[in-house]
């Protein structure tokens, strides 16, 4: 009986880690310039990594990187 709980919490861990260790980016829309911050890294042609940005592990620390970028003041 123990054992199935122990499997259960363990498998239960498992699926809910993705969700902790979420990462954040700065990113830019081309065409309006503006930035933002986007829990998953950017597909489209359209809003692209600042330069210089890097992957974040919260949204805070994400935000405070983009008022630094000098692309981002504009």
């Amino acid at each position: 009986m123990i054992a199935k709980w122990i499997i259960a919490s363990i498998i239960s861990g498992a699926l809910a880690a993705p969700a902790v260790t979420r990462n954040y980016y700065v990113v830019q829309n081309t065409k309006t310039q503006k930035c933002s911050v986007l829990p998953k890294k950017p597909k489209s042609k359209t809003v692209v990594l600042v330069r210089g940005s890097g992957i974040y592990k919260s949204r805070a620390e994400a935000q405070a990187a983009l008022k630094a970028f000098a692309a981002c003041k504009t």
